[in-house]
């Protein structure tokens, strides 16, 4: 069974949605494996962070960080489940975790490039002009270990620029994927963690740093009711 034929029985079930305000950055990650190990059903979480919290891929070194800074900056540090590069969250930002309990022999590929098109169908249902990108590129491992330099082909991007950092993971065939949006964020603060990192396009960059997650999970549901 592909993608196509997943998310029209995905499309067809109950889903589960959780609001789960804000929390910190190892509460926001343990809640997402918990969810992975043990939703019965398709689930939306969103969420959001208690203070800027600096996240690191999986499987990322982490010999550039400067963890004093960090904690004189009151930055946390979390690792997450899935990969990927760091990425600056921080208490203005939205966050999606989407977990699939059954997803068979659905590649990786295909199940990232599906759910963020579901997504980027959403955020169009409430106006956001955005897309899909159609091609990645990512840099080499000599450039800075950031989240923002890494475009994946099928992220939800606005006029070409990546608005959705998204990772995922499996267990079995169970799958979890997580991203942001970033509302206002803190571009000082990004350069004085990560010097050379891009800074990241925001919601209010694009004239809606004024989205709800509530307004998201609302969107998501019709998108799955009434879209085709």
């Amino acid at each position: 069974m592909g993608w196509d034929e997943l998310w029209q029985q995905l499309r067809g079930g109950q889903w589960h949605y959780i609001s789960d305000g804000s929390n910190s950055g190892q509460e926001n990650m343990d809640r997402d494996v918990r969810l992975l190990q043990d939703a019965a059903s398709p689930t939306l979480r969103l969420y959001t962070w208690d203070r800027p919290t600096l996240s690191l891929g999986r499987n990322q070194r982490d010999t550039w960080l400067d963890r004093e800074l960090c904690a004189r900056l009151g930055v946390d540090v979390v690792r997450r489940p899935t990969g990927g590069r760091a990425l600056l969250h921080m208490d203005d930002e939205i966050t999606y975790a989407v977990v699939l309990p059954a997803v068979g022999q659905v590649s990786v590929r295909e199940a990232f490039v599906g759910i963020a098109a579901q997504l980027a169908l959403t955020l169009r249902r409430l106006g956001l002009e955005v897309s899909t990108s159609g091609q990645g590129s990512t840099p080499s491992a000599q450039c800075h270990p950031h989240c923002g330099e890494v475009l994946t082909a099928g992220e939800v991007c606005w006029r070409g620029q990546k608005l959705v950092g998204s990772a995922q993971m499996r267990s079995g065939d169970r799958l979890l994927q997580h991203g942001s949006l970033l509302r206002r964020g803190d571009r000082g603060l990004l350069r004085q963690l990560m010097p050379e990192a891009h800074e990241r396009l925001t919601l209010a960059d694009i004239g809606w740093a004024h989205l709800q997650p509530e307004e998201i999970m609302a969107a998501w549901q019709e998108e799955l009711s009434h879209g085709h």
